[in-house]
């Protein structure tokens, strides 16, 4: 997806080889979004269930147990998104139930920002594939929610890119957030920020 963190599983679940293209092709975004649960679903694997949330409720079935559901976007709105970031002319160029994105001037050049929201896809997967491209991956708890922090370092601008994955039972949500040039503030602060925002929101 954004940034892009949609089309994660492909069906022969060859994650990296998807994540890299859908960061070079955010166009794909849109079409990728709808066919994003049931592909997760059908190429899901034993992939850890790291960091269980206590306090985390929600209907059980036969497929496990559900977190809380999240408004659109996290609940975060287009302004919340733009002061965090100090990026002017941000566009929400995708929205639906499952995630969102902005862009700067709506470009797929510039910085970019992400919401994503998996129900019945282990966190433990996607932290592992974090873990083989990110600089840094650590765990996290956030609003007494588990999951993970990783940090992507540039040789020119530094810790430019800051993804946070917060765990509720068998779901889990992320935020991306990814500057392209200086000067810029701290990705992670404001990756945790929106974390706690959609902590928030849940219901």
């Amino acid at each position: 997806m954004v940034g892009i963190r949609w089309c994660r599983y492909s069906a022969t679940c060859d994650q990296q080889k998807v994540r890299v293209a859908v960061r070079r092709n955010v166009a794909a975004f849109a079409l990728t979004a709808a066919v994003l649960v049931p592909m997760a679903a059908g190429c899901s694997d034993s992939g850890s269930n790291q960091s269980q949330s206590p306090g985390s409720t929600g209907p059980s079935s036969s497929n496990g147990s559900h977190g809380p559901s999240f408004p659109q976007c996290g609940g975060v709105t287009d302004e919340t998104v733009n002061k965090l970031t100090q990026i002017n002319g941000l566009v929400n160029t995708a929205k639906n139930s499952v995630g969102c994105q902005w862009l700067a001037g709506g470009g797929i050049l510039g910085p970019h920002f992400s919401f994503s929201w998996y129900r019945g896809s282990p966190i433990g997967r996607e932290r592992k594939t974090e873990e083989l491209s990110r600089s840094s991956v650590e765990d996290v708890n956030i609003s007494g929610h588990n999951g993970f922090i990783a940090i992507g370092n540039d040789p020119q601008l530094g810790d430019s890119l800051c993804e946070v994955g917060i765990q509720f039972n068998d779901d889990f949500f992320e935020w991306s957030v990814n500057f392209n040039q200086k000067p810029y503030p701290d990705a992670c602060n404001i990756a945790k920020e929106l974390a706690r925002q959609t902590i928030a929101n849940g219901k």
